[in-house]
């Protein structure tokens, strides 16, 4: 059985239909899967709740949106990754790019909801093997349940477009840190303006993640800096030789050139928005 909803992107763009392939209740949340034009959506909550994700059917490799995109440069800082954590799961987007991407990395997703796991195992390709593995707990039980260290971790985690403020506090950005290895990489998707009245939050956190971890970069991927857009963080933990833009960026679009499974031809802009 299928549904049909209609949904507006933003208000200056048509209405367009998206078709709901199936739909279920955790004990969370309302989880949707949907889809349009060979994409394939997941969204939580009713209809008036954004989409988390998209997926080509037809080029499930392929990263969709910007912030994707910008996240699949982690390669700048570490060009091999053989361990990785997802902190929050949804599509699984971030897992499979580094499953198929670094051949022998071991991928490791902590999302509180099994059924968004689940979800993401039967619409949207998540790796389900022996070097895939997923806990569903919250993230501070969940991780006090690894004993690994990763070279590589991604937090998107989101509620109501907003990142809870316990994933920004000391207390959690400490056991992040506790579980990267030297020289590893710590990449964060936010949603927060960088300048203007409400800036602060953006900078403040900036500040923060360069203190306790190590030296911090981001790829901001909205057009007007002073409304919220998707930011990608990237922090090393030292001690590390700090690497120039320039370098960063020629090896951004490196990666990109030879990675054309992977970005759609805009990504060679992004470089060139690292900060």
């Amino acid at each position: 059985m299928k549904w049909r909803i209609y949904i507006a992107v933003c208000p200056y763009r048509p209405v367009y239909s998206v078709t709901i392939i199936y739909k279920t209740q955790s004990a969370y949340q309302a989880i949707q899967v949907g889809e349009r034009n060979g994409l394939r959506y997941m969204r939580f909550g009713d209809e008036g709740s954004g989409w988390q994700g998209a997926f080509l059917i037809r080029q499930p490799k392929r990263l969709y949106f910007p912030y994707q995109q910008a996240f699949a440069m982690h390669t700048a800082w570490r060009p091999v990754v053989k361990n990785f954590l997802s902190i929050g799961v949804g599509t699984g987007t971030a897992i499979r790019h580094i499953y198929h991407r670094h051949k022998n990395a071991r991928v490791t997703g902590i999302d509180l909801d099994d059924q968004v796991i689940d979800v993401a195992k039967r619409f949207f390709g998540l790796p389900n093997n022996e070097r895939a593995h997923y806990i569903a707990r919250d993230a501070r039980s969940g991780l006090a349940e690894v004993n690994d260290v990763f070279d590589l971790i991604f937090m998107d985690v989101f509620f109501r477009e907003q990142t809870p403020k316990a994933f920004f506090s000391p207390e959690f950005l400490q056991l992040l840190e506790y579980h990267l290895v030297a020289q590893g990489l710590l990449a964060i998707n936010v949603i927060m303006p960088i300048k203007g009245p409400f800036r602060e939050s953006f900078w403040s956190l900036n500040t923060l993640l360069q203190r306790m971890i190590g030296p911090t970069f981001y790829i901001a991927l909205g057009p007007v800096p002073f409304l919220s857009q998707n930011i990608i963080l990237f922090v090393q933990k030292g001690p590390v030789k700090v690497s120039t833009l320039t370098d960063l960026r020629k090896k951004c679009l490196q990666e990109i050139e030879q990675g054309k499974n992977y970005f759609a031809p805009y990504a060679k802009i992004l470089p060139w928005r690292l900060k």
